[in-house]
């Protein structure tokens, strides 16, 4: 039964006709020839038709599979990319809630300060986890390194943006927070008002010593599903792992 049906769903489909016609035409030639209806100077002719039908179909099968397979990879240089989309620049500019997630953060803050600034000043709201500044999780992150890999350099660099951050916590009481962890974290993200039905997921990949870029990058949105709501499950997971910066002393 299960056969059948799945074949009146191809017929109603419109799919895998030519396949059943061959079927049809090959077993109605048998029976034909079994009962001695079939003249025999037809067996040749109607053999090589079969055969004709099966290469045919078999051909537009190898299409199918080669356009499917350039497709799949069309769709993933699509979504693995060198840089982000363009979006990444209007959700960061729009969104009422962000968080960043990264080792450092050094470029993303240095060179968006004065847009986290106009956006807390509007009552934006803003959430930042760095890995610590001492300890296993910094050397970590530091030993991934594809080129010069300068611990101290790093440190210094989480330390400055930590700077940063305080100032923005002291314009904006309420409205920042600030956490580290002791992990050298495997991707960096940022999140774009990540609990609403708008929210978006920039992340990317931490190689290990294969370049000195992040890559790949890719983008989640909320239409993605179970991957979307896996890696917002992880940030917050990651947040709740790690401790509250305290700026007055300068440690955790």
């Amino acid at each position: 039964m299960l056969t059948l049906r799945r074949i009146w769903n191809d017929l109603r489909k419109g799919e895998n006709v030519d396949l059943y016609l061959t079927i049809a035409a090959a077993v109605a030639f048998v029976v034909l020839n079994l009962v001695g209806v079939a003249p025999t100077t037809l067996l040749a002719p109607l053999t090589l038709a079969v055969l004709a039908l099966l290469a045919i179909t078999s051909l537009g099968n190898r299409h199918r599979m080669d356009e499917l397979l350039q497709q799949r990879e069309r769709s993933l240089d699509d979504f693995f990319r060198e840089e982000f989309p363009p979006s990444y620049k209007s959700d960061l500019e729009t969104a009422e809630e962000l968080w960043l997630v990264g080792v450092s953060l050094h470029r993303t803050v240095t060179s968006n300060y004065p847009l986290l600034e106009r956006k807390l000043q509007r009552g934006h709201r803003l959430r930042v986890l760095l890995v610590h500044p001492d300890g296993a999780g910094l050397e970590m992150a530091v030993a991934r390194g594809y080129t010069r890999r300068d611990l101290e350099k790093k440190r210094q660099e989480i330390l400055y943006v930590l700077d940063l951050l305080c100032d923005l916590r002291q314009a904006a009481p309420g409205r920042v927070e600030v956490r580290t962890i002791q992990h050298p974290l495997a991707y960096g993200a940022l999140a774009a008002n990540p609990d609403t039905g708008a929210g978006a997921l920039y992340l990317e990949h931490y190689c290990f010593r294969v370049t000195t870029e992040s890559m790949p990058r890719y983008l989640l949105r909320v239409q993605d599903g179970r991957w979307y709501d896996f890696f917002k499950t992880e940030l917050k997971a990651l947040w709740a792992a790690g401790a509250d910066w305290s700026c007055q002393e300068g440690t955790p």
